[in-house]
């Protein structure tokens, strides 16, 4: 308890310490953004710096349906013009100067110029950069472009059509500036999905460029440039291992209405709802806990409350039988047999 006491109120100081030293050595323009206080970070407010923002998704890694989530591979593409990097060409020998991004942002320091920082709106993973560069060209034109794999979030998925739902797809890029400092437009040419994906369970496809405003993480509306892409399912998946054994699970409960023992119909239509309660155990597991019912919940439920009623009216009819009204009971059956449970279907 002593030394505690007595190391409480070093520990203090030592933070305040290295406090003092870090906010020195931390970067202008990063105190001026995260004290709110904008104002010389990219030069005059009439001059908005113009970025061209490209997305190409080469591969899809995953997608996580009941993490409503997708893992991607993708390249991003930046263009700008900034007259502050322009170089002299023969000075420096060429026309082209590389840079990795670190030292491009150094370089962007010396010459008073701005890089243009983006944020990944949608980004629910670290995002591993494979490889990263931006050239420069003496007039002061900067391309820039790196490939990275992430996850990201997909908060529009719906699944009350599922299987025959159509999914959309977002990666969104956002200026960490706002829009009176950098303008986005799109870069059509160098975006869009990748010819080999590698993703067998879904059909992706009609990839578009939107620009947009939002709130910004500076708290000020920034300029967003985001890839929207649609998902289909194969259905013919859906078709064979789904709706063709439930077709045969339906017509076997109907075929139960052909026995003369109404025991046995009980049995075969009891393990006909067990067989329905495993179809929608397996269904559910590979979405989310959701508020609402599929299509295909629908129709499990409804198969569900069918077979249960089959159940229970072949019990009524054995119990009409052991009561001497065998008669009535063998009219209820064939109505049933030949009106009620063809129409209910």
């Amino acid at each position: 308890m002593v030394f505690s006491g007595i190391f409480r109120p070093l520990g203090r100081f030592w933070g305040l310490i290295l406090l003092g030293l870090a906010c020195l050595a931390w970067p202008t323009w990063a105190r001026a953004e995260l004290s709110g206080g904008l104002e010389g970070l990219t030069g005059q407010l009439d001059t908005p710096l113009e970025v061209g923002i490209g997305i190409k998704i080469d591969q899809i890694v995953n997608v996580d349906q009941k993490a409503e989530n997708y893992s991607a591979v993708a390249v991003i593409r930046a263009e700008w013009t900034d007259p502050a990097l322009a170089f002299d060409a023969e000075e420096f020998g060429r026309d082209v100067r590389i840079f990795q991004p670190d030292a491009l942002a150094d370089f962007a320091k010396s010459a008073g110029a701005v890089v243009p920082v983006f944020v990944i709106m949608n980004q629910q993973s670290n995002r591993w950069i494979h490889q990263s560069a931006a050239g420069v060209r003496s007039d002061g034109s900067v391309v820039y472009v790196e490939k990275s794999s992430l996850t990201l979030q997909a908060p529009h998925f719906n699944f009350r059509k599922y299987p025959f739902d159509t999914q959309r797809f977002q990666f969104e890029v956002a200026s960490v500036l706002p829009s009176a400092y950098v303008n986005y437009y799109p870069l059509n040419e160098y975006s869009g999905l990748g010819g080999m994906l590698g993703e067998e369970e879904w059909i992706l496809g009609n990839a578009h460029l939107v620009q947009t405003n939002a709130e910004g993480i500076s708290g000020h509306e920034s300029d967003q440039i985001t890839l929207v892409f649609e998902g289909k399912r194969h259905i013919t998946y859906y078709l064979i291992r789904v709706f063709l054994p439930m077709l045969v699970l339906i017509t076997v409960s109907w075929s139960v209405f052909f026995l003369d023992e109404y025991r046995k119909r009980i049995e075969i239509s009891g393990a006909n709802l067990l067989v329905f309660v495993a179809f929608n155990w397996a269904i559910s597991a590979d979405l989310p806990k959701l508020g609402y019912l599929t299509f295909l919940d629908f129709i499990l439920q409804w198969m569900f409350l069918a077979t249960g009623a089959i159940i229970v009216f072949n019990v009524v009819l054995r119990k009409l039988k052991l009561a001497g009204r065998e008669t009535l009971a063998r009219k209820l059956d064939n109505y049933a047999l030949k009106w009620i449970y063809p129409g209910t279907f």
